[in-house]
């Protein structure tokens, strides 16, 4: 046991140097603090070990606020607002939410061993740590802090209903030997068949929707019995269950080689544990042209000929490289008819326990829907592959950066519109279902936010291409002023949901902001794009 417990200390040593240099890096990257950096700081060896223990807090901290938020947002919160009656049924409630998605669902989605990370990878391939050793080091340490975590959790859940702190650790102390018990039968198949059971996708999903909906249905008027308390109650299947995770957990720390599967999962060729080379290969390939985009293009050189200069080298673009405008927008409507599908049925489901009121304290979730429903930044990557990287070396052309801006905002803003507007025409769907739903009041702030938006980000996407140009010839990103500008809006979106201000007041604030965004972001266009259009 020293020895793993010495290959924890190195595991932790190794994830916190990793930290801390990527920290360094970032900050080596910013305008002004950036300079004062140097790279003999890499070196400073007293600077990072604090650093280093304050990563160590900050990650124990993580931990224990993820199982927090778990049981406060997947368990507690829909109890409390969906459920009335004793604390006694509540709490059988939680038991059976508890098993569904804790046991059931994280039982068969998660597998330490069978697991694809940079971790793994760097442990056992570059530092030759000892495959047995450091498997059974992240195994000792994950249920370990699997059981101190989610027993913090699940006590400030019993206090909530005013039930047994100690019968709440020994449900899970139940659990941790379960997932121990899930640990052990993962490897055992993959030894027998040589099957990562958590790579099979279409399995994984089917696992959670099924588990995610045996979990909620409970509270619905499609009620089925709670059978997850039942399965606590049983006494011969918790002792069971205790003796056999704790024989597999003494045959996994003792007893088990995992040099095969070790190897199966950190290959070099697995893209989950080269994330930067699938982005850019996958960046790369969503924005090459198709064979057929190219098919009418002498029809297309045609029709450009009434137009002039950077508008008809636009016109021709976008006729030339048309499935680069037409895949991410179809992929979007698809994901809004899933989207629309499944609120529907949720509004069927929950139409006595939903409200307008309650769905316009979530109305701000439909910032960081649209951010990522608009295109603006895979249309953005398109330009600068297949137009800009060449021509911004040119001074004319950055100096002319607000003709061809306006031209493509243009463009984008007619996707854009079209997608929020079918968005708010699936939304319309469940709001009206719902019995207080079919108001003018209750729709047309929906429709005006979500056009609203729309138009917002079309700018937004392409005025931080402009203004920060952040892409590489390898469409990486490297510009940590773009991603801080990014993170302005999810900052936005969480004091938005903070302040929970009414819905025609969010309605008419997000009127006003991109109202002026486009005036401001031309002007900023003309100012810095001169500049800041550059090849990386």
């Amino acid at each position: 046991m020293q020895g793993i417990f010495s290959t924890i200390s190195r595991m932790w040593q190794l994830q916190v140097i990793s930290l801390v240099n990527r920290l360094i890096y970032f900050m080596q990257s910013l305008p002004v603090i950036g300079s004062l950096i140097r790279d003999q700081s890499y070196a400073a060896f007293r600077t990072k070990r604090i650093l280093g223990a304050i990563a160590v807090i900050l990650r124990l901290g993580a931990g224990l606020f993820e199982s927090i938020l778990y049981f406060g947002v997947l368990l507690v919160w829909p109890i409390l607002l969906w459920t009335e009656g004793p604390d006694t049924q509540r709490f059988t409630l939680l038991i059976h939410m508890y098993l569904c998605i804790s046991g059931i669902m994280g039982g068969v989605t998660g597998a330490k061993v069978l697991e694809s990370n940079k971790m793994k990878y760097t442990a056992v391939r570059l530092m030759r740590m000892n495959p047995n050793r450091f498997i059974r080091a992240v195994l000792l340490n994950r249920y370990t802090t699997f059981f101190l975590y989610q027993g913090i959790a699940f006590t400030l859940a019993s206090v909530i209903f005013n039930f047994s702190i100690i019968h709440a650790w020994i449900a899970v102390g139940i659990m941790t030997f379960w997932r121990v018990l899930c640990e052990f039968f993962h490897l055992k198949l993959f030894q027998w068949n040589g099957i990562v059971l958590v790579r099979k996708t279409w399995l994984m999903s089917l696992t959670m929707l099924l588990t995610l909906t045996a979990a909620y249905l409970p509270l619905t008027q499609w009620s089925i019995p709670s059978f997850g308390s039942v399965v606590f109650d049983q006494q011969w299947l918790v002792i069971l269950i205790s003796l056999s995770g704790a024989v597999a957990g003494y045959m996994l720390l003792k007893h088990t080689d995992y040099a095969s599967a070790v190897r199966a999962v950190t290959n070099y060729a697995d893209p989950l544990l080269n994330t930067e080379i699938m982005i850019a290969d996958l960046q790369q390939r969503m924005v090459q042209s198709k064979d057929n985009d190219l098919a009418n293009l002498h029809a297309g050189e045609q029709s450009t000929l009434s137009n002039k200069g950077y508008e008809q080298m636009h016109v021709l673009f976008v006729n030339r490289h048309a499935n680069l405008f037409r895949a991410p927008f179809r992929r979007r409507l698809i994901a809004i008819m899933v989207i629309g599908f499944i609120l529907s049925f949720l509004a069927l489901i929950f139409r006595d326990h939903i409200s307008v009121e309650i769905i316009a304290r979530f109305s701000p979730l439909l910032i960081v829907v649209m951010l990522h429903l608009t295109v603006g930044s895979q249309i953005c990557r398109a330009f600068f592959y297949h137009c800009d990287r060449t021509l911004m070396r040119y001074p004319f052309y950055r100096e002319h950066a607000q003709q061809h801006f306006l031209l493509r905002l243009r463009s984008l803003l007619k996707l854009n519109l079209k997608l929020g507007l079918c968005l708010a025409a699936v939304l319309s769907i469940p709001i009206l279902i719902l019995p207080d739903g079919a108001t003018i009041s209750a729709l047309l702030p929906i429709w005006v936010i979500t056009a609203a938006l729309a138009a917002f980000f079309s700018v937004h996407h392409l005025l931080l291409y402009y203004v920060f140009q952040p892409y590489t010839l390898e469409l990486e990103t490297n510009s940590p002023l773009f991603s801080l500008a990014n993170g302005f809006i999810t900052l936005g979106f969480i004091v938005t949901m903070y302040l929970a201000p009414p819905l025609w007041a969010l309605t008419v604030v997000l009127t006003v902001l991109t109202a002026a965004y486009p005036f401001s972001a031309i002007l900023l266009v003309k100012k810095y794009a001169h500049n800041r259009f550059r090849l990386k």
